[in-house]
């Protein structure tokens, strides 16, 4: 029985020894660097098909390394398997550091799910240019009841931005300095204007990481109209932002660069189009207008809006920011902080305003003008009619109206002037009215009122007509139709004449009827 036993418990042990329980062995690494490990209460370790764990590696453009710069992006990658040796898909795996915070992951979370080899991958980069030192990079999902693990250890050395740079994936438009999509022809340049643009493009990996150190060409468009891009190549910062300078050339045109990856050459961009416009003035193509020539020169303060329209030789309006001079003779333009306005596409106004001194005729002379280069001045000149009271209806000798004959009917059309007190037009917008009469005696305006804007060669007064119709008055059977035209006689008959300006100003004139009697 001694024996048997014996011979039992020899059998047992080396039974034990074969199946390999207890604790749990290496994991072998398909990319021969990593470690990976099985955890939890179901056992297995031991290399070959039939262990579980994580595979870690940490590889550069799909080379693994054990030595990465501070100032590179490179892959961490790991492999999981089950207890058969069989990749496992879709499960999460989470990256991490030894705790010695020299790494940043992208995603930030340091999460990627496995793929259908069970692979995961995401982007790792040094937290700081200035980093060096060893650490291990680690990976652990969970399996069921079980937590896999594994890890890589890895150096990194000083980078001096000539490390080797993560594979870019695209290229995208950033933006202009200065902003917007515009600037001006070779020459124009100036206050508030440019002759040349920084465009700025972004290179990123496929994880959206930005990538350091790579390079990038800059080609233009050939019809540029002369424009140039400096320089030609350049290289990504830390940002994986790269810049290039575009000057203007001597003729308006559409510019588009476009960006181009060096290292692969598939991945490129355009810019947005700038547009190259907006010459310096051109002499012809400088005006100033009112927006109301006639005002109300009683009243202190009444005021129109005067404009300069700019244009350059190209027929474009001139770029922002040039500066237009007003000045007059009488009453007051443009304001106590600027003489003048600066152009916002191409236009800019002021305000000329009534006051003293309004000179003997009241019409004031504005005069605006723009600087070309350093020694030319182009000007223009507009009136303005400062319209005096009081205001009469005049005949065509401009002789105020006291009377009117009609000829030999009861109704009759008349035409006549209405005039300032300096035998100009009146106020834009004066309104006539024939408020008051003698008994039956009925006056219609029929045309002018309100009184238009106008601008004829010194501000003649203005036509308007009205229409006289007595036949209800006690004189009606002299003049109707039939009578005689025998002498002329002024009865008792008038009627009164009321001119209001837009600011409630009134004048009035009394005339006096003649008719047939």
């Amino acid at each position: 029985m001694k024996l048997v036993k014996a011979i039992w418990i020899l059998l047992c042990a080396a039974t034990l020894a074969a199946c390999g329980g207890g604790g749990g062995g290496s994991g072998g690494s398909p990319f021969g660097n990593g470690s990976g490990t099985g955890g939890g209460g179901g056992g297995g370790g031991g290399s070959g098909s039939g262990s579980s764990g994580i595979s870690v590696s940490v590889t550069r453009a799909g080379v693994a390394t054990s030595q990465i710069t501070s100032t590179e992006t490179v892959q961490a990658t790991a492999v999981v398997r089950d207890s058969s040796g069989s990749v496992v898909p879709g499960i999460v795996v989470k990256f991490t550091e030894d705790g010695t915070s020299l790494l940043k992951f992208a995603p930030s979370s340091g999460t990627a799910l496995t793929d259908a080899l069970g692979v995961a991958t995401v982007d790792i980069t040094s937290s700081d240019a200035a980093n060096t030192g060893a650490l291990a990079v680690k990976a652990s999902a969970a399996l069921g009841s079980s937590t896999l693990s594994g890890s890589k250890a890895i150096e990194i050395t000083a980078g001096s931005g000539g490390g080797i740079a993560a594979t870019p994936a695209a290229i995208s438009f950033v933006g202009a300095t200065p902003s917007g999509t515009a600037i001006v022809v070779k020459g124009a340049g100036g206050s508030g204007r440019s002759e040349s643009a920084i465009l700025t493009f972004k290179v990123v990996d496929v994880s959206n990481t930005p990538v350091n150190g790579t390079t990038v060409n800059f080609t233009i468009n050939a019809a540029s109209g002369g424009a140039t891009i400096s320089p030609t190549s350049a290289q990504t910062n830390a940002n994986g932002q790269v810049t290039v300078t575009v000057s203007s050339g001597t003729q308006p045109a559409s510019v588009v660069v476009t960006a181009v990856s060096v290292a692969v050459p598939s991945v490129k961009t355009q810019s947005d189009t700038l547009i190259v416009s907006n010459d310096i003035v051109l002499p012809e193509g400088f005006e100033i207008v009112a927006e109301k020539y006639n005002l109300d020169g009683n009243l202190t303060g009444d005021k129109t809006k005067v404009t300069a329209y700019v244009r350059d030789q190209f027929g474009n309006p001139v770029a922002d920011g040039v500066a237009v001079n007003f000045r007059t003779d009488y009453g007051v333009v443009a304001s106590s902080t600027l003489g003048g306005c600066t152009t916002t596409n191409g236009t800019c106004s002021v305000d000329f305003k009534v006051q003293e001194p309004r000179g003997t005729t009241g019409i004031a002379t504005v005069v605006g003008s723009v600087r070309i280069g350093d020694t030319q001045v182009v000007s223009d000149s507009i009136q303005i009619n400062m319209a005096q009271g009081p205001y009469f209806a005049v005949d065509e000798m401009g002789t105020p109206i006291s009377q009117v004959q009609l000829n030999g009917s009861c109704k009759q059309v008349l035409e006549m002037y209405l005039s300032d007190a300096n035998a100009h037009s009146v106020a834009a917008g004066t309104t006539i009215a024939a408020p008051s009469a003698s008994a039956g005696v009925n006056v219609t305006v029929k045309t002018g009122s309100p009184v238009l804007d106008q601008l004829t060669g010194g501000f003649p007064p203005t036509l308007f007509s009205i229409q006289i119709d007595l036949s209800g008055s006690d004189v009606a059977p002299a003049c109707n139709a039939g009578a005689g035209t025998g002498t002329a006689t002024t009865q008792p008959t008038f009627f009164r004449l009321e001119f209001k300006t837009p600011n409630n100003i009134v004048y009035s004139q009394r005339v006096l009827v003649l008719y047939p009697h």
